[in-house]
């Protein structure tokens, strides 16, 4: 287990576990055809060097997450959210084993468009994934990079 400290988060994460588990789960992750899904998949391909650097240190394969969703856009840009998946323990922070909150509080900010906060609850957990484990949130803000307009503009 690797102990790192994210703002008031202190996690204890099985990297190899979570590395292994990801590599022995081969794409594709997301399915769904919808627009948003098809541009993540193509956009978190070229993350920031230090959301790349995040993931890495955390055995996580931006590529595959547990749950994808998106807000709203521009011409250019989709905001979203989701989580993934990782092999150990929250040991301080804003959700810990036993703490009732629905949704973590504390968000840290990886690189500009790109935020994520931890929880010890795991949704859509994979029946076969490493225990313990909890849950990474994420925020972003990606570039819309296909070629069809972005239908996630709200006015």
């Amino acid at each position: 287990m690797t102990e790192f400290v994210f703002g008031t988060y202190r996690l204890s994460v099985d990297v190899e576990a979570t590395r292994a588990y990801y590599e022995a789960h081969p794409l594709p992750w997301i399915t769904c055809e919808c627009d948003g899904c098809r541009n993540f998949v193509r956009a978190v391909q070229d993350l920031p060097p230090a959301v790349r650097d995040f993931f890495g240190a955390l055995g996580l394969d931006p590529e595959k997450p547990g749950e994808v969703m998106f807000y709203q856009g521009t011409a250019r840009t989709l905001s979203g959210g989701g989580w993934y998946h990782l092999a150990g323990e929250v040991l301080e922070g804003a959700s810990r084993p036993g703490d009732s909150e629905a949704f973590p509080a504390g968000w840290i900010e990886i690189a500009e468009g790109f935020s994520a906060a931890f929880q010890t609850a795991c949704d859509l957990l994979p029946d076969d994934f490493p225990r313990p484990c909890f849950q990474m949130e994420f925020e972003h803000v990606l570039p819309w990079v296909l070629e069809d307009p972005n239908p996630y503009i709200y006015e």
